[in-house]
Order: structure tokens, then C-alpha cells, then sequence
């Protein structure tokens, strides 16, 4: 059911200029989603927030923009919909899981929990989007989370021509080295740096996002769980099931970025460098 906030439109949340359309985004009430596992702006959940546009859809969930109605201002909203096994009932909403991937779904619902939890644990972090709470709705699960204007590294980078000055690079990843850091000394890995997990706000500041591969080291070996590897950015290691990882993986995929960002290419992937 679609839940309207007077006076703003249902997409953006700004205030619109007119019943017919909002003059910020240009959305139109009875306007439908652009993709049908995208719920509708207006869409009410858990009697708190209501949904708007579609900030970004990777492979495993959809990010919205939405609305705090206790506390009346912007947040992110983060739904997990891993759109290899599951889809959408258009009628209610409610996530539907193809047929014999119960199990694998349940999995991966379980460690975006976990993910929450990570993100939990650096509230109030400048260089880090904090995570305000988890809730279940709609068969699945959603993150209430800071929201933050601006782009990630990889959309900076698409628009500058692929690459930009050395200064300029590490201007934007020195505050990403320092947020690493304390990630590490609690003995957290992120397990997944690369410029589309780098977000560049509009008051420049820089922020870690997604830390959907985070895991603890437990003594000399993280907890092994398969993972999505972005080819140039993941080190040797996570491309062995029992391989020790430590810091070091995410100080090479860094690495590989900062490579990315001054030479306006992807470097070769790490079995490639290494046979």
C-alpha cells in the first residue's frame, strides 16, 4: 500500500511545487517502478519508513532512499534481494525464493544480518555510513541507514575520464587508509576495497561502504565463506578456499584501486600476476 507525505514528494522527499509532479526529481504519483523487483515509492515498512527512489541495485539487493516518519528526515534503506535466487511478488511485495534455493538464500540473508551487526559496531564513524537498525519485513531483510549525498570513486572516475592525478587519489584514499586501519585493530577484514565500495559525499568527505564480505580473523585464519571477487582488486588469497588471510588483503586491493585511479586501468587479476 502506498503511504504519501504531504507536501513532499513520495520518490525524492523534498517539498514538490505541485500536485501533479515534484519539481526536484520530476516523479509523478501513480508513476510505477522502472523494475518490478523494485518496490514502489510510497511503500510503508515496518510501520516507520516509507520507500522512495532506487538509490542503486547490485546482485544482492536493492538500495532506496527513504523516509524516517518518527524521527522526519532522509535515510538510506537497504533491502536484500539477491535477484539470482529470489524475485518479487508484485501484488505485495514480498520476496519470493526460486524453488531449491531456500538454503542458499536463508545463508546469504544470515550474513547481511551479519553485515549490520559489522556496521553497528562503528556508529557514528566519519568514515564509515552507519547502520541505524535491521529489521525483517516482506520475507526478507532490511538495513535503516545513514544517508549520505554524493557518488562512489568508480562514478568520480567514469566521469573524469577514467583516471585522475596521483594528488588527487590520494587525497580521496588517504581518509580510506585511516578507516582501514581501525577496522583492523578490532580485527575486522573488509575483504572487498575497490572503487565502487568508496563513496565520495558532497561536504568531501570519503566513506567505506559495503561490508557484506566482512569477517573476523579468528587467530591466523578468517572464517572461510565463500565470496564475491571483483577480478583486479582481489588478492591470491581469496581465491583459495583455506588461504591465511589477514590485513594484507585489503592493503592489496587498496593498492589496486589507488593503480586504477592513476592509470585509468584494471590491473591484471592476482592468479594472473602470479602463473
Amino acid at each position: 500500500m502506498s503511504h504519501a507525505i504531504e507536501g513532499r514528494c513520495s520518490a525524492c522527499f523534498q517539498e514538490k511545487g505541485s500536485a501533479a509532479g515534484c519539481d526536484h526529481c520530476g516523479w509523478r504519483p501513480g508513476d510505477a517502478p522502472g523494475n518490478p523487483l523494485h518496490l514502489p515509492p510510497g511503500t510503508r515498512l515496518d510501520n516507520s519508513y516509507i520507500i522512495g527512489k532506487v538509490l542503486g541495485h547490485g546482485g544482492l539487493g536493492v538500495t532506496y532512499l527513504g523516509w524516517d516518519t518518527n524521527l522526519d528526515t532522509r535515510i538510506a534503506i537497504k533491502e536484500f534481494l539477491p535477484d539470482s535466487v529470489a524475485g518479487r511478488n508484485t501484488e505485495n511485495g514480498h520476496v519470493t525464493v526460486h524453488t531449491g534455493h531456500e538454503a542458499t538464500f536463508d545463508h546469504a540473508l544470515d550474513r547481511f544480518r551479519e553485515e549490520a551487526k559489522v556496521l553497528a559496531r562503528f556508529q557514528q564513524h566519519p568514515g564509515i555510513v552507519s547502520v541505524y537498525r535491521f529489521f525483517p519485513a516482506n520475507g526478507t531483510g532490511y538495513m535503516a541507514m545513514e544517508f549520505v549525498a554524493g557518488r562512489t570513486l568508480r562514478q568520480y572516475l567514469e566521469a573524469h575520464g577514467d583516471k585522475i592525478p596521483w594528488q588527487q587519489a590520494l587525497r580521496f584514499l588517504t581518509p580510506i587508509m585511516d578507516t582501514l586501519r581501525e577496522v583492523h585493530d578490532t580485527g575486522l577484514l573488509h575483504r572487498d576495497i575497490a572503487p565502487d565500495n568508496i563513496y565520495l559525499t558532497h561536504d568531501n568527505q570519503v566513506k567505506l561502504l559495503d561490508f557484506g564480505a566482512a569477517r573476523q580473523v579468528a587467530g591466523e585464519r578468517s572464517v572461510t565463506l565463500s565470496v564475491i571477487l571483483k577480478p583486479g582488486y582481489a588478492p591470491a588469497e581469496q581465491y583459495r578456499e583455506r588461504a591465511k588471510q589477514g590485513p594484507w588483503v585489503d592493503v592489496y586491493a587498496l593498492c589496486a584501486t589507488v593503480y586504477r585511479c592513476i592509470t585509468g586501468r584494471l590491473p591484471p587479476t592476482a592468479p594472473d600476476r602470479l602463473y
